[in-house]
């Protein structure tokens, strides 16, 4: 194990600030030297901004400089490629975003580059990571709903609509050239979460659809040319299946839910919209009678809001705080010799290849064999 803090370059002033700064910062051993924007201006604000000691405007620079150990690459999909690419040509340890690539070539090239540099990279579905669901998890491990007999994940809310759009960054989501959809985006995420929990997938059979025509942004309106709504049927390699639905512009959405159920009952986590460490409740009941199905709360073990060597504190409400610097607390540890990093390239290799099955699926109406 090395004495010397790990060294950690950041790509983005935006969403790599603002959600992962936080989070590597909570980690013992680990520190952030750099962050990199695409102009030397915005760089040195971004540096100031953020207390960090160096500024980049060139990814390239970054990821070949000796004196970073991690980069960690934001921004969306088409551009990310090439920051991977740099990194791990360069012998650095990665963290990439969610949706993994804008497409399956990209995928493949990352993780090839991956398997090539043989460093640590992981990406950022930190959904697995949620105390509630670690909790779930064990609890289906060790038996709790008896034997599995399938399972349901659902992200539904009204990131656009009609009247307004509650999430004016993301309006890149609207152009298929970025790689973006319901179910590329919210079903990345959600996919990891499903095959962290049950394996990998072996067939998926989906439907798409574009139902919102025109989202309103700062007195303009953006024409969306993607599916905001998906529906996979998907069945793992073990034979189980399971459902995912995807939809980021149902207005009253119930947020999200992750259920499985059993020979001997079911558990459900539910948070309001995206899963975060302090407001994502756990939920189960064991084969009640008919008619008395209601769960009931099931209270987190102190165990799971915590992570070894982290500072980070599982009711504060900064976004995914305590599941993100627990995944970045996976990359710590197997970058020093311990443990195994998740979820790495392998698996987002894997997600990226339901998710293009899905959408094939969905044009040619049939089941997609993986």
């Amino acid at each position: 194990m090395t004495n010397s803090p790990l060294r950690v370059g950041i790509i983005s002033a935006a969403w790599g600030a603002r959600a992962h700064l936080p989070a590597w910062r909570s980690l013992d051993g680990v520190e952030v030297t750099a962050i990199c924007t695409s102009r030397p201006e915005t760089a040195a604000k971004a540096a100031a901004d953020f207390d960090v000691a160096r500024a980049f405007h060139d990814f390239r620079a970054m990821a070949a400089d000796p004196e970073i150990d991690i980069v960690d690459c934001g921004t969306r999909p088409p551009l990310r490629h090439a920051m991977v690419m740099a990194a791990l040509g360069a012998g650095k340890h990665v963290y990439n975003g969610i949706p993994f690539a804008k497409d399956l070539a990209d995928a493949r090239a990352m993780a090839a580059a991956w398997w090539s540099a043989g460093t640590v990279a992981v990406v950022d579905a930190f959904m697995q990571a949620v105390p509630a669901i670690v909790q779930m998890k064990a609890m289906i491990d060790a038996g709790w709903i008896g034997e599995v007999f399938g399972a349901d994940v659902a992200f539904e809310v009204p990131l656009f609509s009609a009247a307004q759009t509650n999430v004016p960054g993301y309006v890149w989501f609207a152009d298929p050239a970025n790689g973006a959809s319901a179910g590329r985006n919210l079903g990345s995420h959600m996919l990891h979460l499903l095959v962290h929990a049950f394996g990998p997938v072996a067939s998926v059979t989906a439907d798409q659809s574009l139902a919102l025509k025109a989202w309103p942004v700062d007195g303009e309106t953006v024409l969306p040319q993607v599916p905001d709504r998906a529906s996979l049927l998907l069945r793992h390699a073990s034979g189980l299946p399971t459902r995912l639905e995807a939809n980021w512009c149902k207005i009253g959405g119930e947020g999200f839910r992750f259920s499985a159920w059993g020979s001997k009952g079911r558990l459900e986590a539910r948070a309001p919209v995206f899963p975060m460490a302090h407001d994502t409740r756990l939920f189960g009941t064991q084969d009640p009678a008919l008619g008395s199905a209601r769960t009931e709360e099931i209270a987190i073990e102190p165990g799971h809001l915590a992570v070894p060597g982290c500072h980070a504190v599982a009711d504060r409400p900064e976004t995914g705080l305590l599941a993100l610097a627990s995944i970045f607390a996976t990359m710590r540890d197997a970058i020093n010799g311990k443990g195994v990093a998740a979820p790495d390239f392998a698996q987002a290799l894997h997600i990226h290849e339901v998710v293009e099955a899905a959408g094939r699926a969905a044009d040619e109406r049939r089941w997609i064999d993986l």
